[in-house]
């Protein structure tokens, strides 16, 4: 299942385009578990992801959005994210290290002729 939760603004911003969001996306899509945390219980929450005034979306408990999307764009976002896709806006995981390669044995000294 996935979940989205909508993290309100500190100040206020966007209150209502939140809301509406919130209540289309319940509506379209109620396979999908949608929250949206008002700005008390979502000040951790910013903090955590290293945000100072939201709002943000969360999607898996990953920050897909800071902002409100279009509502389309946030819906094909969250589809991706249940499919198991990665988002080709989203920065590609870190790859594992590499150990160095294994340095070639030095060839042995050819055998030295004795003094003449």
């Amino acid at each position: 299942m996935v979940t989205v939760t909508f993290i309100s603004s500190v100040q206020g911003y966007q209150e209502g385009r939140v809301d509406e969001i919130v209540k289309r996306l319940r509506g379209d899509h109620p396979e999908w578990k949608v929250d949206a945390l008002p700005p008390d219980a979502g000040e951790p929450l910013l903090v955590k992801y290293k945000l100072r005034y939201g709002p943000a979306i969360l999607v898996n408990d990953r920050v897909e959005f800071v902002g409100i999307p279009r509502y389309r764009m946030l819906v094909e976002r969250i589809a991706m994210v249940a499919a198991g896709k990665i988002s080709p806006r989203t920065a590609a995981p870190p790859a594992a290290p590499v150990p160095p390669p294994a340095a070639a044995p030095k060839p042995a000294a050819p055998p030295s002729s004795p003094p003449s």
